[in-house]
């Protein structure tokens, strides 16, 4: 019996070896749960406690508990907690606990706890060697976070709170945090005080869900820490920013943290509702950037003061990230549809790579004064598309224009519009002394396969879309003065719509008087694509 007793022992003590001294407990103050962390011990003995773990527990049961100075879990009545053992890893043991009792031991510093391993019944007590509760969890607190901003000023921000259990009391801190470098800093949110409104946050705010804006506004306090966010954010339009709310939950602190679904600019203007429309494309041989109405050719966003416009353009995916930019005068970008940059070896490789599902696109024009100060901007998170056009030509007869064109072979070509179906509409520009005018415009409708590289189409007055901006008051007299515009210019052709925008600069027009068909032969069905045809005429030489 002694010699049985002396055995047990000696088991035992073999067995506690099987786990690390540093074995902790961390606690989940949401869930209520504790998760007991049974590390692997560093140094087995080789003769016994490696021969016992090793050789006689992986794979078997083992049943666990938890020990305060007052309380146990599971508690009486409750649930066998057990699991598998495997030899050298760390295990991680749950517990769920009421919210009572989570409570009651939230706050106690020291625990123990016990191991039966079903090799001979052997019992194991072991302490924890510390205990932590993890901060709130506030990841589903918020179904979206958006920021509104006017560019030096106030920012608003616009959230969409889940049911959380967040305490709004003095003791709550909201606040901005962003990256500058290798340091975190705060930009603090504080209630508001006068002229509040009813769902913004305030001293007098009791319900965490009834609150949907939170504001930045401008005071000397933060005047330099607004000032240092604003200029790194000039400099970084994918700056981490995250919005962060610290509470006080079940007497500890805890942090909601939430990065930022958009970081929009507050459009004064109107120009995103009316006049700008922001679409980049990734072409077989450029980069394309449209910010006008292709309709009106007309942009009004300027202001007064302003002399110049700033295109930033960030493109990235897990594998690529871009950035382009390019500054215009005022007069100049008031005459464009949008931007042209060539390929380089970057951009071909982010083609190459693309994926229109993980890839993300911020677009930004700014408007600055004399001394590049940012008056205003416009910014959008638009989604970059892979161009398919790789060459056009225009033909002009004399009773309607027709449009050849040829499509690159990049696989996304050959999937990504099959389904898009719309008008399509065609307007045709020039340029004469520094200033665009329209010749214009053709709605008409017409199936685009992407599966076949050689196409064509041909629209006709009746499909003339009036408007009084043309240069002739009717569609007939707008073909005769292009017939006219022809004889003295080279011609560049634009290809803009919803999935496609494109400038050629070198395609070659034609004026025929008589019409050869376009042969297109495919055994696939075709679909209807939305595509708009700007056709921009050049004094020669320029």
């Amino acid at each position: 019996m002694i010699m049985a007793s002396i055995l047990a022992i000696s088991v035992s003590s073999s067995f506690s070896e099987c786990f690390s001294a540093k074995s902790y407990i961390n606690g989940n103050s949401v869930t209520n749960q504790l998760n007991l962390h049974l590390l692997p011990f560093e140094r087995l003995d080789k003769i016994t406690s490696e021969n016992l773990c090793k050789m006689y527990l992986p794979g078997k049961v083992v049943v666990a508990q938890i020990h305060y100075d007052d309380i146990s879990f599971p508690r009486p009545g409750d649930a066998e907690v057990n699991f598998l053992y495997q030899f050298n890893q760390e295990i991680v043991v749950s517990f769920t606990l009421t919210p009572a009792d989570y409570l009651h031991i939230i706050d106690k510093q020291n625990a123990m706890y016990e191991l039966w391993y079903d090799v001979n019944l052997v019992k194991v007590n072991n302490s924890v060697n510390t205990i932590e509760h993890t901060k709130y969890n506030g990841t589903n607190c918020f179904q979206k976070v958006e920021i509104l901003y006017t560019i030096y000023g106030d920012i608003d921000i616009k959230v969409a709170p889940n049911s959380c259990s967040v305490a709004i009391d003095p003791n709550l801190q909201v606040y901005l945090e962003f990256q500058e470098g290798l340091q975190n800093n705060q930009l603090p949110v504080y209630p508001c005080t006068i002229n509040c409104a009813s769902n913004e946050f305030q001293a007098s705010s009791t319900d965490f869900s009834q609150i949907t804006l939170y504001r930045v506004k401008q005071s000397p306090s933060i005047a330099s820490a607004l000032q240092s966010f604003y200029s790194h954010f000039i400099e970084n339009r994918n700056i981490s920013i995250t919005f962060n709310l610290r509470f006080n939950s079940h007497g500890l602190y805890s942090v909601i943290s939430r990065p930022l679904d958009k970081f929009l600019a507050n459009d004064t203007w109107g120009c995103m509702e009316v006049h700008v429309v922001l679409a980049s494309t990734l072409n077989p041989n450029s980069f394309f950037m449209q910010y006008r109405d292709s309709l009106t050719n007309k942009l009004v966003c300027d202001t007064q003061d302003a002399v110049k416009v700033k295109i930033d353009i960030q493109i990235w995916d897990m594998k690529n990230k871009i950035r382009l930019q390019r500054e215009y005068k005022i007069k100049d970008f008031n005459e464009e549809v949008g931007s042209t940059f060539e390929n380089t070896p970057e951009l071909v490789k982010l083609r190459q790579d693309f994926d229109v599902l993980i890839s993300k696109t911020i677009i930004v024009v700014s408007y600055l004064n004399a001394n590049g100060m940012i008056l205003w901007e416009i910014i959008t998170y638009e989604q970059a598309y892979i161009g398919c056009v790789s060459r056009a030509t225009l033909h002009l007869h004399e009773n309607k224009n027709c449009l050849e064109y040829t499509f690159d072979d990049h696989p996304q070509c050959l999937i990504q519009f099959i389904n898009a179906t719309d008008k399509n509409t065609l307007g045709m520009f020039y340029k004469e002394n520094g200033k665009t005018q329209s010749l214009g415009f053709y709605r008409f409708h017409y199936p685009i396969d992407y599966k076949v590289l050689y196409q064509g189409v041909c629209f006709v007055c009746d499909q003339f879309i009036d408007d009084t901006t043309y240069v002739k008051p009717t569609c007939r007299e707008n073909q005769e003065y292009t017939k006219k515009v022809l004889k003295t210019a080279t011609i560049g052709l634009g290809i803009i719509s919803s999935y496609e925008s494109i400038i050629l600069n070198t395609v070659v027009a034609e004026y025929q008087t008589m019409f050869v068909p376009f042969v297109v032969c495919s055994s696939i069905v075709a679909a209807a694509v939305a595509i708009t045809i700007a056709v921009f005429l050049h004094k020669a030489g320029n």
